[in-house]
């Protein structure tokens, strides 16, 4: 009825299932509906269906002639790989024959088709016929050959939006290609590995995109890619969008105890405290791996970046608590493996104006390895204005950090003052040069000297070094007192301003 009312009107059609009713009533109403929209497909304007395994035969008919109106399809198989819908996760997938892998879409005419999304699809597409397509989206487990899809960027002339997540390619033949691919026009790019490594770094090395302004890459480097030195190129445009309007970049490091990896993430946006207003130029680079050189080599791709972009800002470092010895060892892991491979050296050139960490009372020696050089007369860290350390709860330690790692905040304080201001030893309470000064944010619960107490409450220094508070404090073991809400906004805001400077 619906169809009839619509007369010539476009049709803007979307099929999928409802959580309240059975798998087998929502089959049968989605092949009602293949076989009611398919004599219309002249007036499609825009077609989006989520389905099971079980209709995917249905699904190419459907779509194997040409539509000439159609602007925007999107395809997702809900029972493969990915579930994303209930309603079809008790749905036994079909297999599917070898003759059915490939994926026949709209008679191979593009007609007026300027987006494309398919999701969950384990078939293999060739891209060829679509190349004045402004928005592709191809995600977890379609299948592509490496040289079509550089054929097909090489025409592209609208691209400007460009997702692959967990793409397969069929041919097994990614590689750097020695000419590197033009998307002039392309804006955002999405390149992600999140189960196994690929093939897509090798991609994003092979391409050239100037306008991007919006990047994802998150990927397992080989050691042909960490080694590429076009790599930071790649990235480069991109981050002197973003920071051109920021004042700072975020770093993060992460063990992954579960499955002994590590992650080193880098941001335009800072996730633990985000910020407001209209979206602008940002980017998002992620690597994962196993070997603990993770950290080193992120590093130094940053490094990279920043040679070529110039004095963007300073970046805020977030070690979270892999750093904080507060872990139980896994059986057969060392605990080397298991500790981001962060040394002094690896800040050298990197401007870090902040660094944050979650921490175990009394335990910061590894924190304090990680920025202190054995040498006392290197310091690489001559721009850092902040150190934020947030108290893990002792009630969520699945296991007390060992005794080899004790070392008091108030020494912990002590020696990086040391180590920040250049002084002697002796010298108790250094005079700050120019605005080299040094703040220590603490949140959470510490047990803390008398002193440190007292240059907590009153805004003193101690050592040199500037205390603030961001939430709850156990004061000199006794005494508990909570910030106000006023205080928390002061204390963030004079430490923002010291990582500005």
């Amino acid at each position: 009825m619906a169809l009839k009312l619509s007369q010539q009107r476009p049709l803007h059609i979307q099929g999928y299932p409802d959580p309240s009713r059975t798998v087998a009533a929502n089959l049968e109403d989605l092949r009602h509906f293949l076989i009611h929209v398919e004599p219309h497909r002249d007036r499609w304007a825009s077609f989006s269906l989520l389905f099971p395994s079980s209709v995917m035969k249905k699904v190419k008919k459907c779509l194997a002639s040409p539509a000439p109106g159609l602007q925007s399809l999107s395809l997702c198989m809900a029972n493969v790989g990915l579930a994303t819908d209930d309603a079809f996760t008790m749905e036994a997938a079909e297999p599917m024959e070898e003759t059915d892998r490939s994926l026949n879409i709209l008679g191979g005419e593009a007609g007026n088709l300027q987006r494309l999304s398919l999701n969950n699809i384990p078939c293999l597409w060739d891209p060829s016929p679509f190349t004045e397509i402004a928005e592709l989206s191809l995600t977890n487990g379609i299948e592509i050959r490496f040289t079509d899809l550089i054929t097909f960027f090489r025409r592209c002339s609208n691209l400007h939006t460009l997702r692959l997540v967990n793409t397969k390619f069929a041919d097994g033949a990614a590689h750097v290609v020695e000419e590197t691919v033009s998307l002039p026009g392309l804006t955002e790019l999405v390149l992600v590995e999140l189960i196994e490594r690929t093939g897509l770094g090798l991609l994003w090395l092979s391409l050239d995109a100037p306008a991007c302004s919006k990047l994802q890459v998150n990927l397992r480097p080989s050691e042909e890619i960490a080694e590429h030195p076009a790599l930071p190129s790649r990235a480069a445009p991109t981050v002197q969008k973003a920071l051109g309007s920021n004042d700072k970049s975020f770093l993060r490091f992460q063990c992954n105890i579960d499955t002994n990896t590590q992650s080193a993430i880098w941001r335009s946006q800072d996730v633990d405290r985000p910020g407001q207003g209209e979206p602008r130029a940002s980017f998002d680079i992620a690597f994962r791996g196993l070997g603990n050189g993770l950290a080193g080599f992120v590093c130094d791709f940053v490094r990279g970046v920043r040679e070529r972009v110039g004095d963007v800002g300073g970046i805020v470092v977030n070690v979270a608590e892999s750093f904080s010895g507060a872990f139980d060892q896994p059986l057969g892991v060392e605990l080397e493996d298991l500790v981001p491979s962060l040394f002094p050296r690896s800040f050298r050139g990197l401007n870090v104006v902040e660094i944050r960490a979650d921490v175990v009372h009394d335990h910061l020696r590894l924190l304090l390895e990680m920025m202190v050089p054995p040498e006392p007369q290197v310091w690489w860290l001559d721009a850092l204005r902040t150190i934020r350390l947030s108290a893990i709860p002792k009630d969520e330690l699945d296991v007390i950090p060992h005794e080899t790692i004790q070392y008091p905040l108030k020494d912990f304080i002590r020696h990086i003052s040391k180590h920040h201001y250049g002084i002697v030893l002796g010298l108790d309470e250094p005079k700050p040069p120019g605005n080299r000064s040094l703040s220590v944010v603490l949140q959470g619960v510490f047990d803390m000297s008398t002193r440190m107490n007292r240059a907590l409450k009153d805004g003193k220094k101690v050592w040199g070094v500037t205390m603030k508070r961001a939430d709850v404090f156990l004061a000199d073991g006794e005494v508990q007192e909570k910030a106000t809400e006023e205080e928390v906004q002061e204390a963030d805001e004079e430490a923002d301003v010291y990582a500005s400077k």
